[in-house]
């Protein structure tokens, strides 16, 4: 049919329809829309012989034309490009989400009552192991202790008298005992003082940053108030949520891509251990991988993307994701055919397998030297034809290819 007289038509159609739904709405009377409708089915009418006029004269013309006929059979001809089928090394990858933990990274509680008198220390200062961070007031302690020594000294003669009489056998045994047990206790009693005394300093168990200090000069503290926080970052742990269907499949020491979106930065690092036991909540076992951080960048609780092998095939058939559609018979791609001279569209069923960056794994349906229809692919129909504009040919690659599969912690 004549494009020119079917847009007319179908023009002026709409244009009645239109014309008569305003007259409806509007309120008219029943008898301006009756003669609406009268014009509206004349038209149509007129339209059908129209349209019936049109598609016998095109028969004829085309048995008195041949050109016509060329024209119009060139008309339904899609063109369309083509790309062939890979034949690749096809790896599998699994991701999962991670988060950057230090087992260097506490925070320090006050373990005896008492007012805080020192602190010698900034936020983000670097102190060594075994520096003191915060004092507390002890002046009862030092008191005691110089009393205990000062008992000490007396005990310590009245022993070393006692001792050389005892050595010439002089007095009794039971006074040589006392002697003894006397100043032994008093030694272990200054000991005492000492311990006591020692946790009221707060000191770092390992060279870190201090963080955050949670406490002020002048401020009575106790056993349950946290004094500050102490980090070491020289090294960290990244530690992800694996699902149970990877069991058997990833092992210790196998190494891993590790991704930290936030920094746009990426480690290779080898697994360091695998948890044992399954999360019965989201059916997981746990992964811990450790890696240097000399620059400190990697931060805890900074988010980390985990990508892990999973498996590899060779010679896999491997098309791009986006040509594959999908109906009610199922997945399918466009194949080029030629056929009693003719290139047509060829519609392929097949069973898809992983897939990752626009690559989809075929388990079935293609042997790998096929021609795909890539542009136009959704133009074509089965058995329909096709002009390729490109002169692509079947050929076999050997690259490999990445399937992400994403697992919700």
């Amino acid at each position: 049919m004549n494009i020119k007289t079917y847009t007319v038509a179908l023009t002026l159609m709409v244009l009645v329809a239109a014309c008569g739904g305003k007259e409806d709405q509007k309120g008219n009377k029943n008898e301006k829309a009756l003669e609406v409708r009268a014009e509206l089915t004349k038209k149509r009418n007129e339209f059908e012989k129209l349209r019936t006029e049109i598609s016998r004269l095109e028969k004829r013309l085309e048995k008195l034309d041949p050109s016509y006929a060329k024209a119009k059979k060139e008309a339904k001809t899609t063109l369309v490009s083509t790309i062939p089928v890979s034949k690749e090394s096809f790896t599998s990858y699994v991701e999962v989400r991670g988060t950057v933990k230090s087992d260097k990274n506490v925070i320090l509680n006050a373990q005896t009552q008492g007012l805080v008198t020192y602190i010698p220390v900034q936020e983000g200062q670097l102190v060594g192991a075994g520096q003191v961070l915060v004092s507390q007031e002890n002046s009862v302690l030092v008191n005691q202790l110089e009393e205990v020594k000062t008992q000490l000294k007396l005990a310590e003669a009245l022993f070393k008298r006692q001792d050389n009489l005892w050595k010439k056998k002089i007095g009794t045994e039971i006074q040589y005992l006392t002697a003894k047990n006397s100043k032994e206790s008093l030694e272990r009693k200054i000991k005492t003082i000492q311990s006591q005394m020692a946790l009221s300093s707060i000191t770092a168990p390992f060279t870190g940053v201090v963080d955050e200090i949670f406490v002020k000069k002048g401020q009575n503290v106790g056993p349950q108030n946290q004094i500050l926080r102490l980090v070491s970052l020289n090294t960290v742990q990244i530690q992800a949520d694996v699902s149970e269907a990877y069991l058997g499949r990833i092992s210790r020491g196998d190494k891993v891509k590790i991704k930290f979106p936030s920094l746009d930065m990426e480690k290779i690092a080898a697994i360091k251990t695998i948890g044992q036991v399954i999360n019965p909540d989201n059916r997981t076992f746990r992964i811990e991988l450790e890696l240097p951080n000399t620059d400190r960048l990697l931060k805890p609780d900074l988010q980390a993307i985990v990508e892990m092998k999973d498996f590899t095939k060779k010679e896999a058939v491997v098309v791009p994701s986006n040509l594959i559609q999908k109906d009610k018979t199922g997945e399918f791609v466009y194949v080029l055919n030629k056929k009693d001279g003719k290139t047509l569209a060829k519609k392929v069923l097949i069973k898809r397998g992983a897939n990752a960056k626009n690559r989809t794994l075929v388990k079935s349906g293609l042997k790998g030297d096929e021609l795909l229809i890539e542009q136009g692919f959704r133009d074509v129909s089965e058995g329909g034809l096709v002009k390729v504009t490109n002169a692509a040919q079947p050929k076999k690659t050997d690259s490999s290819e990445k399937k992400v599969v994403k697992v919700k912690n």
